[in-house]
């Protein structure tokens, strides 16, 4: 008998997985176009807002400039009027506490200055070969809250443009009360306190624009807000889609096997067929030819 093995033929091996990869694929582009589609709108209200930012934010801090001055020149004769009335170690002692409370304010208040900065905007869209649903759902969710916070902010700038006027017709006002209030011959006695309440009203003069020297200076923050939600749901995005096509390829997977489980002598004839093709013909046939040999004899 010859030692020589007689080749199989060719045959075909029908795997049609990649249908299923396909239509996998076809989710995740869905899913990554639905996440787009779902936040464009906000963007564009985004969009549109940042464009009149310039103009409404000139204007409104026009408005307000006009109320402060006002009220610093109320201010500075509540001062003439009660300075004389309060020791200079008083004067002392409550501006160090003005000070220390307004620090501790600062560190517990959100809202001063532009609420994002540079690393606030680091949003990865790779997929790697070792992420799975867990970690890209751990991603997206922790991206999300990101974006979320920055929609926040970016909210929060825009209603600078009603809030500041807002604040400072309220600073005027509670000037003009300290100046009523400092006249009046009861409440005009706690000199410490409407000293306290100058030294306070002062700070806020100071403290109206919420960080933003400049009209330049708001608009770049608020322009620095809306690309960080861009990216961010771009990012989400890319992710979402990538989650859907593995969430997809692993009910494929699983499906296969609950096939394989419910058909099993089914699935193991036709792996035989596949593993062990018929001899070609001119074997087995009678003639004097050597048998076909098996490749791997039990």
């Amino acid at each position: 008998m010859s030692s020589t093995s007689h080749p199989r033929p060719a045959g075909t091996d029908c795997d049609l997985g990649a249908i299923d990869d396909l239509a996998c694929s076809a989710k995740g582009i869905q899913r990554r176009a639905e996440v787009t589609q779902e936040h464009l709108p906000q963007l564009r209200e985004f969009q549109e807002k940042l464009g009149a930012a310039r103009v409404e934010y000139a204007k409104a801090r026009h408005t307000a400039q006009g109320d402060l001055e006002v009220a610093g020149e109320v201010l500075d004769r509540v001062r003439e009027q009660i300075r004389c009335r309060i020791t200079p170690e008083q004067r002392h002692c409550l501006r160090e506490a003005v000070e220390e409370v307004f620090e501790e304010i600062s560190e517990c208040s959100d809202g001063w200055g532009c609420c994002v900065d540079d690393c606030d905007c680091d949003f990865d869209d790779g997929v790697g070969e070792d992420d799975t649903v867990a970690t890209l759902s751990a991603r997206i969710a922790r991206y999300t809250a990101e974006v979320l916070r920055d929609t926040a902010c970016f909210v929060s700038l825009d209603g600078e443009l009603t809030a500041l006027p807002e604040r400072a017709a309220r600073i005027r006002t509670d000037a003009a009360q300290l100046l009523a209030d400092a006249a009046d011959p009861v409440v005009g006695k706690d000199v410490v306190r409407l000293y306290a309440r100058l030294l306070v009203l002062r700070r806020r003069i100071h403290d109206a624009w919420r960080g933003f020297a400049t009209v330049s200076a708001y608009v770049e923050c608020l322009c620095k807000v809306l690309l960080c939600v861009l990216k961010g749901w771009q990012a989400i995005a890319v992710l979402e889609g990538a989650r859907a096509e593995l969430m997809c390829k692993e009910e494929s997977r699983k499906a296969a096997c609950l096939r394989k489980r419910n058909q099993v002598v089914e699935e193991v004839m036709a792996a035989y067929s596949r593993l062990c093709p018929p001899c070609p013909p001119g074997h087995g046939d009678g003639s004097e030819e050597e048998p076909c040999e098996e490749s791997d004899p039990a």
